[in-house]
């Protein structure tokens, strides 16, 4: 073994979290902590800005999104990619589609669904509701793609017999563009799956139904991260924990239907300390996975890796 080696494979203080199930940990808290924080930022936007300006600051946080997706996909690598993509879907959610959805009920002065004396959704949240249609209509695409790593997608092409050819190989896939459109589906599905449950029309926040969907997604939750304490790759681990962060969050937001808590990080100002911490708490989830995977392709060299 040459110095070189030797050097990498010295045990350092941070190799022990190098390997499962940290691995998955990590990946799992820098994609749940981002929601809260996304939560924050429009809160503090809605804040910090009068409605004439709410607008343009929408743009304006949908276009760097975009530009990042445009720097990652031109720097072709996976790390980068999956990063930038990941937190591009996030402003562009918060940017173009919250900030912005708040546009035309403002000048309609819409006022919140409210039933039986109820307020159950707020007039921005009822444009979003709409466009289940849309996210029904485009989904088709991303289930039949041949270069799909979600699991469910794939259950279904082999439940339905279709074969959708070779996946390309990992050099050729763009990763910010294949992240950024799988979370912001992710994102888009997630939030139709909790509105429709807790709203009246259809099910509502105590109905039934929505109890048994509420502690099923907690479940489900619980078996992705069984399967996410096994991975050895951090943004293989990242990606998967996308769709697992997901169910979860949409638990979360059930559970604030039930009255079970208050949600701190749309009030940012109110609970200062406690965004301080989901805000540690995701830089360094997110530094740890940085480093990790150099860390793990430099051992590779050294030592076989299955």
């Amino acid at each position: 073994m040459t110095a070189s080696a030797s050097s990498v494979t010295t045990p350092s203080a941070l190799s022990r979290f190098y390997h499962p199930p940290f691995v998955g940990a990590f990946g799992f808290i820098a994609v749940l902590g981002i929601v809260p924080l996304m939560h924050s930022l429009l809160s503090l936007v809605m804040h910090a800005f009068s409605k004439d300006y709410e607008t343009l600051v929408s743009i304006l946080i949908g276009a760097v999104a975009i530009g990042m997706v445009i720097y990652g996909s031109l720097r072709n690598s996976e790390t980068l990619g999956t990063w930038l993509g990941f937190v591009a879907a996030h402003l562009v959610w918060t940017g173009w589609i919250e900030l912005s959805f708040r546009f035309n009920p403002q000048s309609m002065n819409m006022g919140p669904l409210i039933i039986d004396g109820e307020r159950i959704l707020s007039a921005s949240l009822l444009f979003v509701q709409a466009t289940v249609g849309l996210l029904l209509a485009t989904l088709p695409f991303f289930i039949f793609n041949r270069d799909t790593r979600c699991n469910a997608f794939l259950w279904i092409q082999r439940a339905v017999r279709f074969d959708a050819g070779k996946p390309a190989p990992a050099a050729d896939r763009n990763f910010a563009r294949i992240t950024f459109l799988e979370v912001l589906y992710v994102i888009w599905f997630c939030y139709a799956v909790s509105l429709f449950l807790v709203d009246k029309r259809f099910l509502g926040a105590h109905h039934p139904i929505t109890y048994v969907a509420g502690f099923g997604l907690i479940m489900w939750t619980f078996y992705l991260l069984i399967r996410l304490s096994q991975f050895t790759r951090i943004m293989a681990a990242v990606r998967y924990a996308v769709p697992t962060a997901g169910i979860f969050w949409t638990s979360i937001e059930i559970a604030h239907e039930w009255g079970l808590y208050d949600e701190f990080w749309s009030k940012p100002l109110e609970y200062g300390l406690e965004m301080s911490i989901v805000l540690g708490a995701f830089v360094l989830a997110v530094v740890l996975a940085v480093i990790m995977p150099r860390r793990r392709t430099a051992v590779a060299t050294a030592t076989p890796q299955n």
